[in-house]
């Protein structure tokens, strides 16, 4: 059994509730491959950790900020002794907000695709944003300090180009698939019902299904449960919401949770507190 290392903070500023903040101590969870609704945003301050996106690994090292896209599939794998890391889930509107209203202008954030970023300046600006948002400081300081970093990050959006590898057929295909998975996350899907309902064997169908996500049907619902799950914890019992998002019992959501999120359903509903201590048994 491995055993995790180190702490991990979760916890949402009470004038930003669109941003979830985290602060992770030599912290020794790797995430396997998943995907976020929200812009991901990771400052690697110690240790090192591997970053898995669009078929590569990436080693991120002391002075990396990793950017991931909402939707895109990626993982995180520690490195020997554990990474230390601040990081911020920003929703999509929120990121659309701060771009018309601070930035005053459209579009850019829409292309932002996964990458690593080195650029001390960009690095510089994201920490000062993060730890102002970890104290009380005044809401004009926080937007001056978002306004530096998003002005700073949208001149790193500019240069990168998108490029989707994806046939029209097999977009039009992955839309109908993960339009009918959203609206079904929590029941019995199988296999068979994707593939009939995009008119493709479920050979073929599960093989494009992986390459254009870069995760398989099932663990894609997985994880549409636990971002439901997520949500429902803030008002429901723990039990309460492993029956609603469509886990077999409370002891499944909970292994599927910490697997995926680094912390039990139980430690991320307490918001605020080191919710992941050193010698805590990751099953």
């Amino acid at each position: 059994m491995k055993m995790a290392t180190g702490t991990l903070r979760i916890w949402r500023p009470a004038e930003y509730k669109s941003f979830e903040l985290r602060l992770g101590t030599s912290f020794g969870h790797s995430y396997p491959r998943h995907w976020h609704d929200e812009f991901f945003i990771s400052a690697i301050t110690a240790g090192a950790g591997t970053f898995f996106y669009r078929g590569n690994n990436h080693v991120a090292t002391p002075g990396t900020l990793v950017l991931v896209a909402p939707g895109e599939v990626h993982a995180h794998y520690d490195c020997n002794g554990g990474r230390s890391f601040r990081s911020l889930h920003i929703a999509l509107s929120t990121v659309t907000e701060v771009e018309s209203e601070l930035l005053q202008r459209q579009g850019s954030f829409s292309n932002l695709r996964s990458s690593l970023v080195s650029d001390p300046n960009t690095l510089d600006l994201f920490l000062k944003l993060h730890k102002s948002l970890e104290r009380s400081a005044t809401r004009l300081h926080h937007e001056m300090l978002m306004l530096s970093f998003f002005t700073q990050l949208s001149r790193h959006v500019d240069r990168q180009r998108w490029h989707s590898g994806r046939t029209g057929r097999e977009h039009v295909a992955v839309g109908c698939a993960l339009e009918f998975l959203r609206e079904h996350y929590d029941q019995a899907v199988s296999l068979r019902d994707l593939a009939t309902l995009t008119n493709m064997s479920p050979y073929y169908f599960h093989r494009m299904f992986s390459r254009a996500t870069g995760m398989p049907p099932h663990a894609y619902q997985i994880q549409l449960r636990i971002m439901r799950a997520k949500l429902l914890l803030k008002k429901w019992p723990i039990a309460s919401v492993a029956a609603l998002t469509g886990f077999v019992d409370q002891s499944h959501f909970t292994r599927q949770f910490k697997r995926l999120m680094g912390v039990t359903p139980a430690q991320y509903a307490g918001e605020g507190k080191k919710v992941q201590d050193a010698g805590v048994p990751l099953r």
